[in-house]
């Protein structure tokens, strides 16, 4: 029989027996693009491939933009932007791989510094910056909590994602508005390719902070609470974000392994998938007057979706299916299919977040009020039965 399943189960069987020998498959290869940085003037994703022709350290998506950011500060800046560059990388990444130094000494508003990729760069390339991202999120899984118990409000993740990784930096200069509503794939991607576990470190620190808040050590003192919910909000988001974004997630669900087997993929998902469908399974043990609202929870649903939808596009076969792993089921399950997955589908074809009038549209058209209702019901509920 000659169906379109045989062959390419067939096709599978010959890839697995060209691996044993220690030959490599057309799939098993991620195509490269090159890693080309945010246009330091519009904030335009993957269009800066012009460097100011003095300094060298200030890329434009063209001309016009060029011409902007001379009229606008550039031209007194571009003397002294080589040396500005230099003495910025080296000591944002020194401040930030000192242990000696507080909590808040180690992530701070110097941070900005590295905005313009010039500077950004260079603390890459020479000073090991993702080498000190790594490790404070290392730091981030052990202590965070801790810290955040102890009145110590700082996530080292939620400052990363929202300064180092944050797209757009620069719009609100003297133009747009200067939202944050996409992270930077050229510098997400830079992070993820730096160590084989550097996705896995990033992924673990995200969901201690996204659930810290419903710590009782935390969520008892309104201060240290509300605090946590800030940060854990800037984290869930950013995740779709990520994933909304074609670059960011090709790095993550196609990243390369040095041995080129498809398998580590694979388990990198499965092992995704599994943590969060426990982590989302804490929001809903949670008793109700511990979350306020469902703004984190929603978002972190949504990653699953997201995730759901990003197999489907790659093909990457998974030994349980999503809703099994993430430990859907009945209401949440149907939920989860009808609802979750088609507005994270809506979210990646536009290619970032959803207006209101889009999210009401997207309701009206997936009729989930009912579900919705349901959905939302078990709260605060023990029973595993019913648990996203």
């Amino acid at each position: 029989m000659f169906s379109e399943e045989n062959v390419q189960r067939q096709k599978e069987a010959l890839d697995a027996k060209y691996r044993q020998h220690g030959i490599k498959v057309v799939s098993d290869y991620v195509p490269e693009t090159p890693d080309i940085p945010p246009c330091d003037y519009c904030g335009k994703n993957w269009s800066g491939n012009q460097a100011c022709g003095r300094c060298k350290m200030v890329f434009y998506c063209g001309r016009e933009c060029q011409i902007g950011d001379w009229k606008h500060g550039h031209k007194e800046e571009c003397p002294e932007m080589k040396e500005t560059s230099e003495l910025a990388a080296k000591e944002v990444v020194s401040m930030m791989k000192d242990p000696e130094l507080p909590p808040w000494g180690r992530v701070n508003e110097q941070l900005k510094r590295l905005d313009i990729e010039g500077p950004y760069r260079l603390a890459v390339q020479k000073y090991d910056l993702n080498g000190a991202i790594y490790q404070l999120m290392i730091d981030d899984s052990e202590e965070t909590l801790n810290r955040n118990c102890k009145g110590i409000h700082l996530s080292y993740v939620s400052w990363i994602m929202s300064t180092l990784f944050r797209g757009g930096r620069r719009e609100g200069k003297d133009h747009g508005s200067g939202g944050f509503s996409h992270l930077d794939p050229s510098r997400c991607r830079s992070y993820l390719k730096s160590s084989d576990d550097a996705f896995e470190v990033w992924w673990k620190a995200s969901l201690v902070t996204v659930t810290m808040f419903l710590d009782p050590r935390i969520a008892r003192r309104d201060a240290n609470r509300y605090a946590a919910m800030r940060m854990a909000r800037d984290v869930a988001s950013a995740w779709t974000m990520a994933l909304t974004d074609p670059k960011i997630s090709k790095a993550i669900f196609l990243k390369k392994t040095n041995n080129g087997e498809r398998k580590k993929n694979i388990q990198r998902v499965e092992k995704m998938l599994t943590e969060l469908g426990k982590t989302i399974n804490i929001f809903w043990n949670a008793p109700n007057d511990l979350d306020t609202d469902h703004y984190v929870e929603a978002h972190m649903v949504q990653v699953g979706g997201m995730v759901h939808l990003r197999c489907q596009e790659y093909g990457i076969k998974l030994k349980s299916n999503t809703v099994e792993l993430l430990g859907l089921n009945g209401r949440h399950q149907a939920m989860f299919l009808r609802v979750v997955v088609p507005f994270a589908k809506a979210k990646i074809v536009k290619g970032g977040i959803l207006t209101n009038a889009e999210n009401e549209s997207m309701f009206k058209e997936v009729e989930c009020d009912e579900l919705r209702q349901t959905f939302f019901s078990d709260r605060g509920s023990n029973n595993s039965a019913t648990r996203i």
